[in-house]
Parts: C-alpha cells; sequence; structure tokens
C-alpha cells in the first residue's frame, strides 16, 4: 500500500518524460490521474488504521544493500498518517491547480509529482538511509521548479535554498552514521533501522552533538528562527502550484523529523537544549507576525505569516508533553491546509489582477462574492477563531507549553509571546483580506469576475476541512495519540534500561 503511494507519482514523473512535450491533454491526464490515484489509496490507508494499535503499521520490508543491512523499510504511526494525507491531498491541488500553465508544462508537472514523491517517502521511511535518500530527493525537483519557472530572485533564492539544505542534510547523514556506529559497537549488529536504534543507549556528550546536526538540518527546512532566511526569497519566488506543496507538505517535514528522531534518540541532550529551543521557536513566532504586518506583498505576507505558525509546531513539540505534541501534529495539517489555501488565493487574485501588491487591491468584494466568502473564512481560520481548525491547534499546543515540565522556567513567558503573535496575527490577516476585498474601489477592471467551477472547487475541500476540523478534531486526536504516547513513555524505558549512569546526572 505505501509503496504504491509513494512510486505511482514517482513512475508518472518518469513516464511524463516518455509524452510527447506537446501533447499536453495527456500531460494532464497522467498527473492527475497518478496524484488522484495515490490520494485515493492514501484515504484508504486512513481509513483501514487501526487507531487503538499502537507501532507501525502497514509496514513493507525489503533488504536493499545486503551487505550493510541498509533496507527497504516502510510504514506509518499515527502521526505520519495524517501528514501523509495531507500530502496526496495537497498535491492533488496543486497539480489541479497548474494545469493551464503555458510554458513546459510537462515537466512542470514531471516535477511536482517527483517532489511530491520525496516529500511522502520521507513520511514512511523507517530506514535512516532511506529516509536520507528520500530527503535529498525532495531538493532536486524543488531546485528546478523554482529555478526555471520562478520569478523575480529566482536564482539567488534557489541556490541558497539548496546551499542551505545540502549543508543541514551533510550533517544529519554525519550523524546517521555516527548512531549506527555507536549501536554496533554496543551490540556488534548493523542496522539503520530507526525503531531499533531509538533503544540504543547514547553517551549524553555524543548525544549534543548529533542531537545538533539532526537538529540543524530539520530546523532549515521548517525553518525555525533565526535559520529562516531563505524562505521569503524562496517562497516569493515559486510558482504558486510548488509553494502549496512546499508550504503545506514539505516545511512539515522538518517538523515531523524532530518528533521521529530528535525525541526519542537523544533525551537528555533534548532536556538540556529545550529551552533555547523554545526560545527560538517563540522568537520565530513574534518575528514572522511582526515582519508579516509591513508586506505590501500578498505572497511574501503568506509567507512571512508561516514563520510565525510553523513557530507554534516547534515550540509544541519541544512542550514535550502530550498536548504539546498533539497540538503540533494538528497544527501541521491545519497549518497545511490554511497556508495553501491563502498561496491558492493569492494566486486567483494574482491572474485576476495582473499584481500581487495589497495597495493596488480595493473593495473586490463586490466584483467576486463568492471568493469574498471562502477568502474569509480561511482568513478567520489563520488566525485562530474558535470553532475552527487553527484555533484547536494553537489551543493544545499553549496547553502543552503552559503545562511543560522541560519549559517550566520560561514557559509563561512563551504563552504570553504565542498571545502575542495571535494578536499580531488578526492584525494582518485583516489587513490582508480587508485591504483586498472591502472598501470601496472605483478602478476595478470591467472584466473582472468571480471565482470559476474549478477554482472554487480548489478552496471547497479547505474550507469543509478548516470548519469540520475546528468542531470536531477528535478523529484526528485520536489517531494521533497512542503515537505520541509510546513516544513519551519509549524513552522513559530506555532511559530506565540504562543502567546506573542514567541515575547519577
Amino acid at each position: 500500500m505505501l509503496s504504491l503511494i509513494v512510486f505511482i507519482p514517482l513512475l508518472a514523473a518518469l513516464g511524463l518524460l516518455f509524452v510527447d512535450k506537446d501533447n499536453r491533454a495527456m500531460a494532464r491526464a497522467v498527473a492527475l490521474g497518478a496524484s488522484s490515484l495515490s490520494f485515493l489509496i492514501s484515504i484508504g490507508v486512513l481509513v483501514w488504521f487501526k487507531e487503538a494499535e499502537v507501532g507501525m503499521q502497514f509496514t513493507e520490508t525489503l533488504v536493499w544493500v545486503k551487505l550493510l543491512n541498509i533496507r527497504y523499510q516502510v510504514g506509518v504511526d499515527g502521526i505520519s498518517v495524517l501528514l501523509l494525507v495531507l500530502t496526496t491531498f495537497l498535491s492533488v491541488i496543486a497539480i489541479f491547480f497548474s494545469l493551464d500553465r503555458k510554458d513546459k508544462l510537462r515537466n512542470f508537472l514531471a516535477l511536482m509529482l517527483a517532489l511530491e514523491a520525496g516529500t511522502l517517502g520521507v513520511f514512511v521511511a523507517l530506514d535512516t538511509i532511506l529516509f536520507y535518500v528520500f530527503w535529498e530527493l525532495m531538493l532536486i525537483p524543488t531546485y528546478f521548479l523554482i529555478g526555471i519557472w520562478g520569478e523575480g530572485r529566482r536564482v539567488y533564492a534557489t541556490t541558497k535554498f539548496v546551499l542551505y539544505t545540502l549543508v543541514g542534510s551533510l550533517l544529519m547523514l554525519v550523524a546517521i552514521i555516527a548512531i549506527t556506529v555507536a549501536h554496533y559497537n554496543v551490540t556488534h549488529e548493523l542496522t539503520f533501522d530507526i525503531q531499533t536504534l531509538v533503544h540504543t543507549r547514547i553517551d549524553p556528550a555524543s548525544q549534543l552533538w548529533m542531537f545538533i546536526f539532526f537538529f540543524l538540518a530539520f530546523a532549515i527546512k521548517v525553518p525555525v528562527f533565526p535559520l529562516h532566511s531563505w524562505l521569503p526569497h524562496t517562497y516569493v519566488s515559486c510558482p504558486i502550484p510548488a509553494l502549496v506543496l512546499l508550504t503545506g507538505a514539505m516545511s512539515k517535514t522538518g517538523a515531523y523529523g524532530f518528533i521521529r528522531f530528535c525525541l526519542p534518540l537523544f533525551p537528555e541532550a533534548v532536556e538540556s537544549l529545550a529551552v533555547a529551543i523554545g526560545c527560538a521557536a517563540a522568537g520565530g513566532i513574534v518575528y514572522g507576525a511582526w515582519i508579516a504586518v509591513a508586506q505590501k506583498d500578498l505572497k511574501a505576507l503568506v509567507a512571512y505569516s508561516s514563520i510565525s505558525h510553523l513557530g507554534f509546531i516547534v515550540l509544541g513539540i519541544f512542550a514535550h508533553n502530550g498536548q504539546g505534541i498533539e497540538g503540533s501534529v494538528l497544527q501541521m495539517i491545519n497549518h497545511g491546509i490554511i497556508a495553501s489555501a491563502l498561496f491558492i488565493i493569492v494566486g486567483i487574485l494574482e491572474k485576476r489582477m495582473g499584481t500581487r501588491n495589497l495597495n493596488d487591491f480595493r473593495g473586490l468584494g463586490n466584483a467576486m462574492p463568492v471568493l469574498y466568502g471562502m477568502f474569509m473564512l480561511i482568513t478567520l481560520a489563520a488566525l485562530g477563531l474558535p470553532g475552527l481548525n487553527g484555533f484547536v491547534g494553537e489551543f493544545l499546543i499553549l496547553m502543552g507549553v503552559w503545562t511543560s515540565a522541560m519549559l517550566s522556567d520560561m514557559s509563561t513567558i512563551f504563552v504570553l509571546m504565542g498571545g502575542l503573535a495571535i494578536v499580531f496575527a488578526s492584525i494582518y490577516m485583516l489587513y490582508m483580506f480587508q485591504g483586498a476585498m472591502q472598501e470601496k474601489n472605483e478602478k476595478l477592471p470591467d472584466h473582472l469576475t468571480d471565482i470559476n467551477r474549478g477554482e472554487a472547487g480548489l478552496l471547497l475541500p479547505a474550507c469543509v476541512l478548516i470548519v469540520f476540523i475546528g468542531l470536531y478534531p477528535k478523529p484526528f486526536i485520536d489517531r494521533v495519540s497512542p503515537s505520541v504516547d509510546r513516544l513519551l513513555t519509549l524513552e522513559k524505558t530506555v532511559n530506565l534500561d540504562a543502567g546506573h549512569d542514567a541515575g547519577h546526572h
């Protein structure tokens, strides 16, 4: 099942290279078919997923490099299953949104499918080397998508993005090898299996540098303040369909890495650095929101608001308790839905008006009542209105931070900073919405029409999910909870089994 979800888009991407580049209908059919099929299978996985079972489900194992015992090993638990469905869902929407591209449509769609496959692979890989391969695979299509179809300073943006992420990836590779060696020294078995490695006791000094290497790779991807400086350039240059995948799914791979690797592998390092990471995350929450208030370019505004919202997710993860991590996983889903919907709206407005500058919009609501309603709902979700999905995640995260033992010295300050960012969010989101949709405007173009069926169809699933998750988050939290509990209890058993040296620190 999982291999199909990952490899259908990848095979379709390769298949597209054999389609005649002028045969646009065929390219569209292949891309939409592959992404939709992948989405349907992922829905099947979600339906058949047994929420009461802890541990990995739908696992598949294949020996890959026999000499080093590297395996092709995939599986999902409650944390990754939701991210898997989110990625396939956003891919369908992103590919749908890119069907009317004029230039090199076939190549664009092939790269989008490759990006989808890489991201999906990261969420299902249970072998560290396999994880690393998929992690790198995400980078290649992104590089070309921005470098060829981007706008503005696209070459600068891609170069910066690739350099940042490559440095992080190489550090992660060093740490992956180091963990395997540490495990081998104790047990004399060579393994890259994540589920085996989490039980390895690593001495605190080694833990610290390995944790920092992993942390940097993931923190750049999220990005965590102050490693975020690639994001505004990349987001503003990136074509919007690719941006839907980039912000909705790929930015979550970093946060997922924290949960899958950093927390279970390096408990002591997490404990000693949690407050420092909390400070960086909380700083990013306020900084991103503060800078977003000053933006005139709608794309840049949503990009900076993403830095703020992703800061919340990181803060929740390092609160290191059930509520914080559950809130973060839920917020990853919510942010994926809200941010990608906002970017699609920016794309629609840019198509209609030929500009993204807020000063050029006024009073579009009269001409576009349907968009007005959807935009308003998505805006309210983004600023965390109770009853909509943005509120549930943020509330759980702030509860987790408030009761966190690890962040105890600073938890009050972090919660206040989170509250401050929510106030800023209401400023910039309403400023964006009112600036574009309300007020009188005498100079509206005559040919301005409301969104068509296709565009409404792209935004409708997001609107439905925003209300559904906001009113009834239980099915989502029920799937995440057992895996989070297992993650938090796993460490305690490992530390107890580690003998006396754990007790004396």
